[in-house]
């Protein structure tokens, strides 16, 4: 038997299996086990891989101070197995979380069929490309076209966008990197078919130009192939990228053409933020961001990844096909390891990334100054997304306006 006992002194059965660890059985029912220590029999902690016994009591006994009755609420179909009345539900189950200015949380649910999914992820990059002027009219545009789930939506809602204007469309220009066994590919045959199916410029890149611009002695599959057998094996992921996206800045300046799209949807951005979290490095903003003269634009950046597999699926009339990754994107094992944590906050916070992102990238851009507050006497930092400084920092100017700051 296994209680919890919240910080107001209410006790809540939670449901276990047979010998089941104290940890699995705690995260069935929403409950972080670091939030809790749990005893046996109320006298001895037990940890987190003890089996639960039916015969014995346990009690996991919260010990942070919030409200965890309250926010399991928020995740109760989930948690619980209720759904909606229908018996068969198809589709995508779309949740988000807001948190209103009080402070006050809401989580929002919408069943979404194949058709409704699509109708939305592409009215959504359209926003984003509207609101933050990603393309103009008139621009042009490069992208990398493997012919892969990412960069095979990012064409089509380029060209949804685009099919769509009143004015004069952007031009997209699709890049495909001709590779080592590019003629005996799936994936390149179909890029070449995508890009003709929705009127894309389709260009085929040859390996001859990553040797040439990179000086290399020999072509950049072998040196990934030779790079896995090294003590620098984990560096070949970053190796791939850094040479692909060099490649399309070669190919973007012989177009005489600035803006490089690239097909990063949400997780890519989120597993980047928390790396830059745990090293120290700085990511550029989102969704646009300038290198060196180039200005790369993020379309998907509000897309997660399970609606753009599913929009793919819903234009192509197909599902995507699963190609076994090359080794080197199994390494290093800390990047796999952000995705997986970046996976795991979409599922708890649906809809993190029109926070996370937005307050990035403001922030990202303010430059701070102190002043001191002339009632408390602290420091507080000002940035630009702050409100006008009036001389009192943030506690004491809400003191003040409710009466409670002497004259």
């Amino acid at each position: 038997m296994l209680w919890l006992l919240d910080r107001r002194g209410g006790r809540h059965e939670l449901d276990h299996r047979p010998e089941e660890p104290a940890a699995q059985a705690l995260l069935r029912h929403g409950i972080p086990p670091t939030s809790v220590l749990v005893y046996r029999d109320d006298e001895e902690v037990v940890p987190d891989d003890a089996p639960l016994a039916s015969t014995t009591v346990h009690i996991a006994r919260l010990i942070e101070g919030y409200d965890i009755m309250g926010i399991r609420q928020l995740y109760g179909p989930e948690l619980s197995g209720s759904g909606p009345d229908s018996p068969v539900v198809s589709g995508l189950l779309r949740r988000r979380l807001s948190i209103a200015s009080t402070g006050a949380l809401r989580v929002e649910r919408h069943h979404l069929g194949a058709d409704a999914v699509a109708r939305y992820v592409e009215q959504t990059v359209a926003d984003t490309i509207d609101r933050f002027a990603l393309l103009s009219s008139g621009s042009s545009v490069v992208l990398g076209l493997s012919g892969g789930v990412d960069s095979g939506s990012l064409l089509m809602l380029l060209s949804a966008y685009r099919d769509q204007l009143v004015g004069e469309p952007p031009t997209i220009h699709a890049a495909t990197f001709q590779d080592f066994d590019s003629q005996y590919s799936e994936t390149f045959e179909f890029a070449a078919r995508l890009a003709d199916r929705f009127d894309v410029k389709h260009h085929v890149l040859e390996p001859q130009t990553a040797e040439d611009t990179f000086h290399l002695t020999r072509p950049v599959a072998q040196i990934l192939m030779l790079l896995m057998e090294t003590d620098d094996a984990h560096f070949a992921m970053y190796v791939d990228h850094h040479t692909t996206r060099r490649v399309l800045e070669v190919f973007a300046d012989e177009h005489s053409i600035s803006n490089i799209a690239l097909g990063l949807h949400t997780t890519d951005l989120l597993a980047g933020m928390i790396n830059s979290w745990s090293t120290g490095h700085d990511v550029g903003t989102v969704p646009e961001r300038a290198v060196g003269p180039y200005r790369y634009v993020l379309p998907l950046a509000f897309v997660p990844k399970r609606e753009l597999h599913l929009y793919y699926s819903s234009r192509t009339g197909h599902l995507p096909t699963q190609s076994t990754p090359n080794q080197w994107e199994f390494n290093p094992s800390d990047r796999n390891y952000f995705y997986y944590l970046a996976d795991q906050l979409q599922w708890l916070w649906p809809g993190i990334q029109h926070f996370m992102f937005s307050a990035h990238t403001a922030v990202s851009q303010s430059e701070a100054t102190f002043h001191t507050c002339e009632n408390c006497g602290a420091a507080a930092r000002q940035t630009d997304i702050a409100p006008e400084w009036t001389g009192l920092c943030d506690v004491c100017r809400l003191l003040d306006r409710h009466g409670w700051v002497r004259g």
